[in-house]
């Protein structure tokens, strides 16, 4: 490839054809004015304000006020009432103010005043999406030059780590998906308040960080750090050993492990419904008891889920409906689904994967009729 012919791309431009607006639909329309207002924008110059920070001193009170003041329309003028949302816009509820041109002295007219009483938001949970930004700027997570030291290396992992330490975090039943929120479970609460304040900061990866950047200018020897590393993992075991602290399952079930003998675990599935897991990593055993389907309740058409083995598989609502799958399949065929969709409930029971292959044949199934 000649890169000296590769031009930048310029993403979708009118053209220079007429418009003819009379035979253009209602949406064709709304669309063409998107495109012919964003290309007009970029070619204006820049939206210009000031920003203001006011002190207003009323009745012995000091009020405290922000907002800005526009000095320029600039491209924002392509857009008139239509202003386009901030695309950096982290969707706060108040929108910043305009304050009118102000000087240092100015007396105000005090309109009215009230009292309003209001409640600050938690921070939203992660999603996988914000989680990875997080590890790759993760300026929030340590202090001073540590902080620095985190965003200069590139954050929390590599670009080819990340997703797989976060996938890491599902299967060892850590966390779990709950919509696209990322919540902890209790095995992975637990896990934080057994394990060694040392190793539950980002701080620590940005001391290691900075000591290796010593060593690959030459200011520091390795064999000296990688030796204090080994003292340090041993130092870290023996405190763990030492501990008075334990681990306990608050997810075990009466049901035993068809391998060990040990009583298995109780866990949500990673595409949803709930499994039974041998607590033995050696062991390994896993079993799906229920899986998340996009079959809806007759009754409040909400999702179900399938429980259940063989022929005693069965819809399970939360609203309290129950229903067969023989009872579910009929019902189906009654509504005309053919056979072939029948055929394919029963090769996915007989496939190797088990409730995974059910539940994607569940989702086509429901996709294709409704």
């Amino acid at each position: 490839m000649n890169n000296a012919k590769v031009t930048d791309h310029h993403a979708i431009i009118p053209t220079e054809e007429p418009p003819d607006t009379l035979r253009m639909s209602g949406p064709e329309m709304n669309i063409y004015d998107l495109v012919a207002r964003r290309f007009m924008a970029v070619l204006m110059p820049p939206y210009e304000y000031e920003e203001l920070k006011l002190t207003l001193s009323c009745g012995g009170e000091t009020l405290h006020a922000m907002g800005r003041r526009v000095i320029n329309e600039g491209w924002k003028a392509a857009y008139g009432a239509y202003e386009p949302a901030d695309e950096t816009d982290e969707g706060d509820d108040e929108k910043e103010q305009v304050l009118p041109d102000i000087r240092q002295g100015d007396a105000v007219e005090l309109i009215s005043a009230k009292a309003v009483e209001g409640r600050t938001k938690p921070p939203a949970r992660y999603t996988e999406a914000t989680l990875l930004t997080a590890m790759e700027h993760p300026g929030g997570m340590g202090r001073g030059e540590l902080s620095k030291t985190l965003e200069e290396t590139g954050g929390l992992g590599t670009p080819a780590t990340r997703a797989d330490i976060i996938e890491k975090l599902f299967s060892a039943f850590y966390a779990e998906r709950n919509g696209k929120s990322i919540i902890p479970t209790a095995k992975g609460i637990q896990l934080v308040g057994l394990a060694p304040e040392e190793l539950r900061s980002a701080a620590l990866t940005a001391k290691w960080e900075k000591r290796l950047g010593a060593i690959a200018r030459g200011e520091e020897r390795a064999d000296l750090f990688v030796a204090e590393m080994r003292k340090y993992a041993s130092r870290l075991v023996e405190e763990v050993k030492a501990s008075e602290k334990s681990y306990v399952h608050e997810n075990v079930t009466r049901e035993k492990c068809p391998e060990c003998g040990k009583f298995l675990l109780e866990v949500k599935g990673k595409k949803g419904g709930k499994m039974l897991v041998c607590p033995d990593r050696e062991c390994g055993w896993r079993k799906s008891t229920s899986v998340a389907t996009n079959a809806r309740c007759p009754n409040c058409h909400k999702k179900m889920e399938l429980r259940g083995d063989g022929e005693k598989r069965m819809f399970v609502c939360i609203c309290g409906f129950r229903e067969k799958l023989s009872d579910f399949e009929k019902r189906r065929e009654e509504r005309g689904a053919g056979k072939a969709d029948v055929s394919r409930y029963m090769r996915s029971q007989k496939d190797p994967g088990g409730s995974t292959a059910l539940a994607d044949a569940l989702r086509k199934w429901q996709e294709e009729n409704g």
